[in-house]
């Protein structure tokens, strides 16, 4: 693959609820730009980014993927991320170095619980966004209704980009409002808007154009007097607004049909912000706060948002470049552990296809092996101007089991096994409860949980059983109660007595305190 400096960059976390179409998506994007000769399946096991067997085996994702798409002389890069509420960490991870988001929306469902969840973090980090109703070809797909749900989630005023060419099994392709053609199935033809759809775009492209006017005040002005905005008038004033969040872009497709895909590519390059185009990020350095220069002249300060275990390659940290550039063969440093690590070959990943690269750019993402000191959230940069990047709060685990080694030889590399589960995945934590003697795991629900098990036995040979914790139950005082002793003994010689009055009662206005 080849170099893309930094205003050639987007960088895009894939969002939505489970079961949406997040992953169809990037296969029909990577398909249409001709990355894979043929449209991955994820009922064979064949999609790019749901390579890991345990994805497989569940038919699901489990960690977010990092999917480069080349489109035009651009590099989208694709964080598609799980929907399963269980793996919210990877979310958090993925948004946290995405410059925009798009959010995807089943046509038949509308906005789900996992949406809400999705959003809200979006806007924790005031992510531009698009909104994609997928599976329009679906039976009981329904637009207008999964559009009037999105709404109702959120306070964001919702523009239609495109407008759905039928539905349901007569879904045929999409309606642009920016070109006012109609894209058929394939995604490379255009034709006329046919006439019973003609009404309707013309209403939804006021409706945009007048959004798009929104961006300049020239262009207010020249709207308001009446005059006709060009189209790069139009796409110049929509990018400022989506890029300030004023506005969220809703698109049509069908990932599975690969429709709608080359118009959605076409806005992404668009309309999305490049890493020039968002606020610089602030990081701690040796004289407080300090802002960084999105730029390859600027010193190196790149954050390490993941961090995998292959049993071939070993340790893969992903990282993404906040400021300046980093080359194979070369030395960093890691602020957070203060030590100096090596740099060997850098990849971008599609999937599990590494593709090797010489440099690394401002506003870039890839990954780099056998790294010994460096974890999640750690921060690489110039030793000479040594910067932290902030890493991002994680929820609380909400379910734990207790963990016993199978064998006599899992038991040395159960503690280490679970450390290293936990530095790759920041919602999962573990401890020695001294109480009941047990090894406690702790996540975000059971799938979490049972995949962490699973990972250990795959990737780190520890094979381990699961049982419930036992409640270390303890005891306190809660009323107030007294009571009297008389010992008297007398065996001859001299008696023995004693008595002893005690009162116990709790302590005043004070929490229980156990013992």
């Amino acid at each position: 693959m080849k170099e893309y400096s930094t205003e050639y960059i987007r960088n895009v976390a894939l969002v939505s609820h489970s079961g949406a179409g997040k992953t169809m998506l990037a296969e029909a994007m990577l398909h249409f730009t001709g990355a894979t000769t043929r449209l991955g399946r994820i009922e064979d096991g064949t999609t790019v980014a749901d390579f890991e067997d345990e994805e497989i085996r569940r038919g699901l994702s489990l960690s977010t993927a990092l999917i480069p798409v080349e489109y035009k002389n651009f590099k989208i890069n694709l964080l598609d991320t799980p929907g399963y509420t269980d793996f919210v960490g990877e979310v958090i991870s993925a948004l946290r170095v995405a410059d925009s988001a798009i959010v995807v929306i089943d046509s038949v469902a509308g906005a789900e619980v996992g949406t809400e969840i999705t959003w809200n973090y979006c806007d924790r980090y005031n992510l531009p966004r698009f909104v994609i109703i997928n599976k329009m070809n679906r039976d009981n797909a329904n637009f207008r209704k999964a559009l009037e749900s999105v709404q109702q989630m959120s306070d964001k005023r919702l523009i239609p980009v495109q407008l759905p060419w039928g539905e349901k099994s007569d879904f045929k392709g999409v309606i642009d409002l920016l070109s006012m053609i109609a894209c058929p199935a394939d995604g490379k033809t255009s034709t006329e808007i046919p006439a019973d759809f003609a009404d309707e775009a013309e209403s939804a492209r006021s409706e945009l154009i007048e959004a798009a006017a929104e961006g300049e005040d020239a262009l207010l002005e020249k709207y308001l007097e009446g005059e006709d905005l060009s189209s790069e008038e139009i796409m110049r004033g929509l990018s400022t607004v989506v890029r300030s969040g004023s506005y969220v872009p809703v698109f049509v497709s069908a990932g599975s049909a690969e429709i709608g895909i080359g118009s959605l590519l076409d806005a992404i390059v668009g309309l999305m912000p490049s890493p020039v185009d968002v606020a610089p990020a602030v990081a701690h350095g040796k004289d407080g706060d300090e802002t960084l220069k999105m730029s390859d002249a600027g010193p190196l300060a790149a954050y390490v948002w993941k961090t995998t275990a292959d049993p071939f390659v070993g340790k893969i940290t992903y990282f993404r470049i906040y400021s300046g550039s980093m080359s194979s063969d070369s030395r960093v440093w890691n602020q957070n552990k203060s030590a100096e690590e090596r740099i060997g070959t850098l990849h971008l990943l599609r999937g599990k296809e590494q593709l090797q690269v010489k440099v690394v750019h401002a506003g870039d993402i890839a990954t780099v092996s056998k790294l010994n000191q460096t974890a999640t959230g750690d921060t690489l940069c110039d030793k000479n101007h040594p910067v932290v990047l902030a890493a991002p709060n994680y929820p609380s685990p909400l379910y734990g089991v207790a963990v016993n080694p199978k064998s006599q030889g899992d038991s040395a590399k159960i503690s280490p096994t679970l450390t290293r589960l936990c530095e790759e995945d920041k919602t999962l934590t573990w401890r020695m409860e001294p109480a009941t003697n047990q090894t406690l795991l702790a996540g975000m629900g059971d799938q979490h949980i049972d995949v962490a098990i699973r990972k250990a036995e795959a990737k780190f040979q520890t094979f381990l059983l699961v049982e419930e914790p036992r409640v270390p139950y303890q005891e306190t005082i809660t009323k107030q109660g007294q009571a009297t002793y008389r010992h008297k003994k007398q065996t001859g010689g001299a008696g023995q007595f004693g008595e002893v009055s005690m009162r116990i009662e709790p302590l005043p206005e004070e929490d229980f305190a156990f013992s």
